[in-house]
């Protein structure tokens, strides 16, 4: 896994400049969109399990629950669920949407992991990683997500796009030709999503109590002013228009 890749490389620009691509997007999303960065992932075969269910609480950490942002996820290779496998599932929010996560369970989490800390209580990493993940994969909740769980054939230059409350994980590669998968993600935010500086700096719980570098530190940068609009954030002055599809 790696963040904030590609941010200076032209082909991400041409491909936000392209007609068809931005016909499409305006299609889908009805409302102006802003590049805010890129993923790659790897997946080997038979020894990565990848995430488990999950929202990108990371990614879009730095917005308010009720704003809109969404992902492109294209593999790089063939994927084909009827024989190696290692793609992406993932659930139709009419069946379980992860807006309730945005909305309710993380700031639960953060907020008990802080009181638990001013307390002076012992709170262990392991703790915070079954707090995070465990929402959605407890027995009663991963054995609905994977009933309702959906996998795709991808050839080369299929991209699946879904927005933030898609629940979503990684499926293992199975035996096969391909010895590794890798794909990459790339995150839109809502030109006019706010930026949302508690929950930003709840993302620095692991770093400052337990020396737990993340992956990123795009949600500090972004900006500084609590309900900040994206559009104006410095992070992307350089280059907005670059980055913007509208």
């Amino acid at each position: 896994m790696r963040y904030d890749i590609f941010d200076q490389d032209q082909s991400i620009y041409d491909m936000i400049a392209d007609p068809t691509f931005r016909t499409v997007m305006k299609q889908l999303t009805e409302r102006e969109m802003i590049f805010t960065q890129a993923l790659a992932f790897e997946l080997k075969k038979g020894t990565s399990n990848g995430f488990p269910w999950h929202i990108g609480t990371q990614s879009f950490g730095f917005q308010r629950a009720e704003d809109f942002g969404l992902t492109i996820w294209f593999p790089l290779v063939t994927v084909d669920p009827t024989k190696q496998r290692g793609g992406m599932a993932y659930v139709p929010t009419d069946r379980v949407s992860g807006h309730f996560m945005y909305e309710k369970v993380d700031p639960s989490t953060f907020n008990f992991l802080r009181e638990k800390i001013e307390r002076n209580e012992d709170v262990f990493i392991d703790e915070y990683m079954l707090l995070r993940d465990g929402p959605l994969n407890d027995p009663a909740m991963k054995k609905m997500l994977d009933y309702y769980g959906v996998e795709d054939h991808f050839e080369l230059g299929d991209a699946l796009i879904f927005n933030k409350y898609v629940i979503h994980r990684s499926v293992k590669l199975e035996d096969g030709e391909i010895s590794s998968r890798p794909a990459l993600a790339i995150r839109f935010t809502d030109a006019d999503a706010r930026y949302d500086k508690k929950r930003a700096e709840d993302l620095e719980i692991p770093r400052k109590f337990w020396n737990y570098a993340g992956p990123t530190m795009m949600h500090l940068d972004i900006a500084s002013e609590d309900g900040t609009k994206l559009k104006d954030s410095p992070l992307f002055a350089a280059n907005l228009k670059e980055r913007t599809v509208s």
